[in-house]
Parts: C-alpha cells; sequence; structure tokens
C-alpha cells in the first residue's frame, strides 16, 4: 500500500548514499519450480538477457550497470557490474542511479538453465526474444507456476511448491472475457472471484452481498498523446496548437459524466498517489474555449468558410486512435472530437484492436517520417501503468524515442532531458522531488500529451476470497497473492 520496498527472493539489502553500488543478499535454499537451485548467477544471466533484447521497454532499467554498455553492443562478453559471491550479489553502477533498488531490484529472475542456450556471450545478435519459453514457461522463480494458455480463453498457473513462501490456494485462473460487461457479469454471478469493473457498474456491484467492493486512484492516467512525427500533422509540434487543444477539452466533464466522478483530472505526468507529485504552481488548463481560439489566432491561425482554423494551407484536422472496445477511452475519443470542433479543430474518431493498436504506435512508420521514428497515427488515447519509482527516463527521455520504446510521440526536449538525468543521480528524496517537479513544470507548459485522468480502481473480490490487501502499488490487488486464501 505504501510502495515500499520489501524482502522476497532478496532477503536483505543495502544501497549506497552515493547511488553506485547495490548489494543483494539472497534467501538460504532458494530453488526454481524444477527443484533446481536458484542463485545470483540466474540474476545476473536475466540481466545479461535484458540488455541483449530487442523488443523489452525494460532495458533503460539496467543499463547504468558497468559492463552493460559494452555488453549490449558485443564488444564484451560479460556484464563486469555483477559480481557474485555465493548468496551475495553486488551491483556496481556507471553514475548514481537512483532508481536502481526498484527497478533492479524487482526484475523477476529467470533459470539460465533452460534460457541459457539462447545467448551467445560474443555474439550481440542472439537474444531470448522468440524463445518458445516466452509462452509457456517450464520453470517459475515465483510462486505460481504456468500450466496451460488457451488463446482467447484463460491462462492456469498452480501453485509452486518450491517457492520460499508456499502459496495456500492451488490454482489461480486467469479468465478471458469479449468485454468489460461480460466481465463484471461474471463476477456479479460469482464465476470469476475477482475483477475490475466500471464506474457505471459502481453503485450495482454494492448491492451485491457476495462481492467485496475495493477503490483506490490508479497508479497510472489515460492521455491523449501528440504524435511529434507525423506528415502533414506538423502543427501538433507547436505549442500553441497543444496548449490550445488543452484548453479545449473539458476533462473535469469526462471525470464527473464518463468516470461518474471516480477519477481526477491529470496536467502532467506523476500521479497524486506518487510521494513525488506536487502539482503547486502547474496549470489546471480550465476549460476555456474562447482562451483555445485567441491561442490558435495568436499562432497564426485562420478560421475558414468551414469553421476550421488552417494556416499556410494546413487546416487544423487530425484523426484520435484508441482500442476498440474499451468504452471510456471510446467515449473520452468522442467528447474530445465533439468539443474541438467547436473551437475550429476537425477531429476523426477511430478504434482498431488493442494489439493493432500497439504495433501501430510501437513499429508502424509514417510515411514521411518513418526514417526518423514517426509512427503512423496523428494522436492516440491510451494509458501508462506506472510503479512506485517516479522515474520518467522511459516515458520523456530523448533517448527512449528508438523503435518499441515508450517516447513513441517522439518528443525531445533537451531541458527535460537534463531534469530527468538530475532526478536520477540526485539520490536525496528532496533533491529527486524538486527535479521531478521541475520535469513535470515543462510538461505542463508543454503539453505533448494532454495528460487526461487518473481513475479510480474500482476492484470487486468475491467474499470467500481472504486476506486481500489492495492499493495503488498493489496491480489489480494483486500484491503477494500467496497469502490469499480462500474460505
Amino acid at each position: 500500500k505504501t510502495g515500499e520496498v520489501g524482502p522476497n527472493l532478496a532477503e536483505k539489502w543495502d544501497f549506497s548514499a552515493d547511488g553506485k553500488t547495490l548489494t543483494f543478499q539472497l534467501r538460504d535454499g532458494l530453488r526454481f519450480s524444477d527443484s533446481s537451485p536458484l542463485t545470483g548467477d540466474d540474476f545476473k544471466f536475466t540481466v545479461m538477457a535484458t540488455l541483449r533484447s530487442k523488443k523489452t521497454n525494460h532495458k533503460n532499467n539496467v543499463d547504468q550497470i558497468v559492463g552493460a554498455k559494452e555488453y549490449i553492443a558485443g564488444s564484451a562478453d560479460d556484464v563486469s557490474g555483477i559480481k557474485v559471491d555465493g548468496k551475495t550479489i553486488t551491483v556496481s553502477l556507471v553514475n548514481s542511479f537512483c532508481p536502481a533498488l526498484i527497478q533492479i531490484g524487482n526484475l523477476s529472475i529467470i533459470p539460465k538453465s533452460v534460457f541459457g542456450k539462447y545467448l551467445v556471450p560474443n555474439d550481440a545478435s542472439k537474444n531470448l526474444d522468440d524463445a518458445p519459453e516466452n509462452n509457456a514457461p517450464p520453470v517459475s522463480s515465483g510462486a505460481f507456476i504456468f500450466k496451460e494458455w488457451v488463446p482467447n480463453d484463460h491462462i492456469t498457473l498452480i501453485r509452486n511448491d518450491n517457492f520460499f513462501q508456499k502459496a495456500n490456494i492451488d490454482e489461480w485462473v486467469h479468465k478471458v472475457y469479449p468485454n468489460q460487461d461480460a466481465l463484471t457479469a461474471a463476477l456479479k454471478v460469482g464465476e470469476v472471484d475477482m475483477a475490475q469493473f466500471d464506474p457505471k457498474d459502481a453503485q450495482d456491484m454494492q448491492t451485491v452481498s457476495a462481492v467485496q467492493v475495493f477503490k483506490y486512484l490508479n497508479l497510472g492516467y489515460t492521455y491523449i498523446g501528440w504524435n511529434q512525427l507525423r506528415g502533414g500533422k506538423e502543427f501538433l509540434q507547436d505549442k500553441a496548437v497543444r496548449q490550445a487543444l488543452a484548453y479545449g477539452l473539458n476533462v473535469d466533464q469526462v471525470v464527473d459524466k464518463v468516470l461518474f466522478g471516480e477519477g481526477v483530472k491529470m496536467v502532467a505526468h506523476t500521479p497524486p498517489v506518487s510521494w513525488a507529485y506536487d502539482a503547486s504552481g502547474l496549470n489546471d488548463y480550465k476549460y476555456d474555449p474562447a482562451k483555445s481560439e485567441q491561442l490558435l489566432q495568436q499562432a497564426g491561425y485562420v478560421k475558414g468558410a468551414d469553421g476550421i482554423y488552417a494556416k499556410d494551407g494546413q487546416k487544423l484536422e487530425f484523426s484520435i486512435i484508441t482500442n476498440a472496445g474499451n468504452v471510456i477511452r471510446e467515449t473520452f475519443i468522442q467528447v474530445a472530437a465533439e468539443q474541438y470542433r467547436q473551437i475550429g479543430v476537425s477531429v476523426e474518431p477511430k478504434t482498431e484492436s488493442f494489439e493493432a493498436l500497439v504495433d501501430r504506435i510501437n513499429t508502424s512508420k509514417d510515411p514521411k517520417y518513418g526514417d526518423d521514428g514517426g509512427h503512423d497515427f496523428d494522436a492516440d488515447v491510451i494509458g501508462w501503468s506506472l510503479t512506485a519509482e517516479p522515474d520518467m527516463y522511459s516515458i520523456w527521455h530523448s533517448n527512449s524515442t528508438h523503435p518499441s520504446e515508450n517516447n513513441y510521440i517522439q518528443y525531445k526536449n533537451p531541458d527535460l532531458d537534463k531534469v530527468i538525468e538530475d532526478s536520477r543521480t540526485h539520490c536525496a528524496q528532496a533533491d529527486r522531488k524538486a527535479a521531478i517537479k521541475s520535469a513535470n513544470q515543462i510538461l505542463n507548459e508543454e503539453q505533448p500529451y494532454n495528460f487526461g485522468f487518473a481513475q479510480n480502481v474500482l476492484l470487486g473480490v468475491n467474499t470467500k476470497v481472504q486476506n486481500i490487501t489492495p492499493g495503488p502499488f498493489a496491480r489489480q490487488g494483486q500484491a503477494k497473492p500467496e497469502t490469499w486464501w480462500v474460505q
């Protein structure tokens, strides 16, 4: 509930005051689910596999380790900054790296005995990305073991009897439903024991005696991302346009009417539940259509006979795309289209499958700017699920704009890069909070996203399931499932 680091496979740890050395002490007798020993060598292998991956967006969590960049490039066949001495793992960092404890310490350890065959020390092209074991892992380091996956139906996990804290439940089935309404109905009748539900169902769910309801603000947010490298839509690179779009969208109304009040408006990246949150001095972009049009006119845009603003022959018209079946996001882009039309901006709402959308924002190529990293969309509505570590690097730093990395809108700002780097290297909490505040001030001013809203998580749990402790730092209430039990 607090987001603080707690013991797991490592029972003790130490992070040096200069933020450059991290030491873990593993528990005695750790074993994988196949009874083979789980050691520091498996931890080191996990880091090496992450560094060599071409697909993961977690590489920047571990590339500050001494020797990491050389290993990525293939000029070294080892990561020299990780030393294993029995149960003690020492990680040396190139520079102070404040997020290290969470970002390195939270790695899920995979067995070298299973995946080691896919890495070749002196061949940087070899990796685990397409290993068949990724979709059907035969061995686990956690409380549960993969049993089966039936696509579009369910995934079944069973208890790992070799985990140091053996789970109370024998089997954990994750079921797939065609839409949120079907899932909510299944929760009500006891077909599933735990599920999130939409705000529109909150009042009704309170009347279901067999379901206990938990509510907490999400550690993340839903946003509109403005593509900075989109051919024919270069106006999205104009801060004045992005600010006009911020004033021209009534997010408070969306929270009130679409979320039924179950959420808060966001005006920058860091969510209110984070220790690093500080909204003082930030512009809340209170809904003001007249202000929107004033900004557009000051930026040289002229309204045409059709009611749409244009400049140098380029109309302010674009599409916003989101994932089909997410009713809240679909409604959000419809509202945006209607309200933007009122300020002289033409928006076409679009939807496609979540899988297609993720592929579009990660790997597609804009016809004009594709070679520079631009993707094939104008703007999108999607969301971030964040962690207790408030580091912004993977989403907002200019070095995070490569294919499949998180800064997919290609927003680059040297001033923002500098304060993000400061937040990673000045490790006193007050210094980190000040640097993160500066980063949020830049984002609030620049509006590369309309930062949308943070939604309350509404979690329903059957009353027979005991010892559930949900909160913003426990995704979907799934903190320490090995401690749950069923009446």
